[in-house]
């Protein structure tokens, strides 16, 4: 594996992790965000918010936070606070410590100021260019937290059709599927297909209406067609927890300029100075 430092476009300096001809590169002055993944030399399949299209105001923030700016998706992967209310729209907008370790580099944000969270997210890759997310919550806040989630979001570019695999196991009596609509959705919604074993949300360009489903996957990974080959995902198994969302452990967000595949923890408190994570694997076939 190699670690090197580079600019990219408008994002400014990144650490860039290569091996396997897979090619992974994350933000260092903003964010964290992994802002590109794909084949070393190939497309990016992750979306960059060049035009900055995608934010939230100064002025919707905490006043706590006046000063730090409005929140930017930027756009690629990024680490978050589930359920999702204002705060979890924490503005990163400011350079983040990369630490370089012998298997990968761990990327840590500055404490936020109205959760006391610290987010941070340790990237490898092994010599076939499999890529571990090992995502980490710290609380250095005072008080407890109320339960939240960890939430990882990948926001693939333009084109990417999510799939979220659905369990078809006989369990009797008891139900084996959720399918979790948001209130902006329509149902019969062209983008959306559900079969018996599968959950497809496909991207079209010229529908600027959201769609977002979830739900409890227990097969342990989601993939995503997309213009460089099939990316998967793997995430934990349930742990027996209580999931947000209706209980949801996968969830996918589309409408005219990307589409996310999300994984999510199931709820928990941290008391200060605790810490949790939640892992993701990555690979592009």
């Amino acid at each position: 594996m190699k670690i090197f430092r580079e600019t990219y476009g408008k994002y400014g300096n990144v650490v860039s992790l290569v091996s396997g001809g897979i090619k992974l590169s994350v933000t260092t002055d903003i964010g964290p965000r992994i802002i590109f993944y794909g084949r070393d030399g190939g497309e990016n399949i992750l979306f960059e918010d060049k035009n900055d299209e995608v934010n939230k105001p100064e002025e919707l923030m905490d006043p706590l936070l006046k000063g730090k700016g409005g929140w930017h998706i930027y756009g690629g992967h990024r680490l978050w606070k589930s359920p999702e209310y204002m705060d979890t729209y924490y503005p990163d907008n400011f350079p983040v410590k990369a630490e370089e370790r012998e298997d990968g580099v761990v990327f840590t944000s500055d404490v936020e100021l109205t959760t006391g969270l610290e987010k941070s997210v340790r990237v490898s890759m092994d010599e076939r260019g499999v890529v571990t997310l090992e995502h980490k919550f710290v609380n250095r806040g005072k008080e407890e937290t109320t339960p939240i989630a960890m939430w990882a979001l990948t926001v693939m570019d333009g084109g990417a059709e999510a799939h979220l695999p659905l369990d078809t196991s006989d369990t009797a009596f008891l139900p084996n599927r959720n399918v979790v609509h948001w209130c902006y959705n329509k149902v019969d919604d062209p983008r959306l297909c559900v079969t018996d074993d599968d959950i497809t949300i496909k991207f079209d360009k010229t529908q600027p209406r959201p769609l977002k489903v979830g739900t409890m996957n227990t097969l342990g990974y989601v993939y995503a067609y997309t213009k460089a080959g099939k990316f998967t995902i793997k995430l934990p198994a349930p742990d027996g927890g209580v999931y947000p969302d209706f209980s949801c452990n996968v969830e996918s967000y589309t409408y005219n300029l990307f589409t996310e595949i999300e994984t999510l923890s199931s709820l928990f408190t941290l008391k200060p100075g605790e810490s949790r994570t939640h892992t993701e694997v990555w690979s592009l076939e």
